[in-house]
């Protein structure tokens, strides 16, 4: 009976840490084209990724991976179930600018200049990680 038992255990613990490498790292569908800090991202699909230091958040553009930038990260309230990605958008303009970032429980600071925040905003959220 023992050994059923050690084995159920260790395969538990082995999918915590799977689950927990996942949300390190996600893939979004941006259906817009955005800016942050003066560096303009077109429509399409990304990789969002957390250092394994989990400090800096990076996105990176799937269909041209040299496209891309990074964030220093803080701790941010996260509840399982919870989308693992979630990146806020303020529309100003014809264009969207990146409010914050959040994976899992890191999230960058406020990225955007204070005068484009107002109520019109977008936000994209991907539910798992990759």
């Amino acid at each position: 009976m023992r050994f059923p038992l050690r084995s159920l255990v260790l395969t538990s613990a082995a999918l915590l840490a799977t689950a927990a490498f996942a949300a390190d790292k996600a893939v979004v569908n941006v259906p817009f084209n955005f800016e942050s800090h003066g560096q303009a991202f077109p429509a399409g699909e990304y990789q969002v990724s957390l250092d394994k230091n989990a400090n800096i958040i990076t996105i990176r553009n799937m269909a041209n991976p040299a496209q891309s930038t990074m964030w220093t990260a803080s701790p941010a309230e996260y509840m399982p179930g919870s989308p693992v990605l979630r990146i806020k958008f303020d529309g100003a303009d014809y264009t969207h600018e990146i409010h914050t970032v959040q994976i899992s429980s890191r999230i960058t600071s406020v990225l955007d200049a204070p005068a484009k925040h107002h109520d019109a905003g977008s936000s994209v959220a991907a539910v798992s990680g990759q």
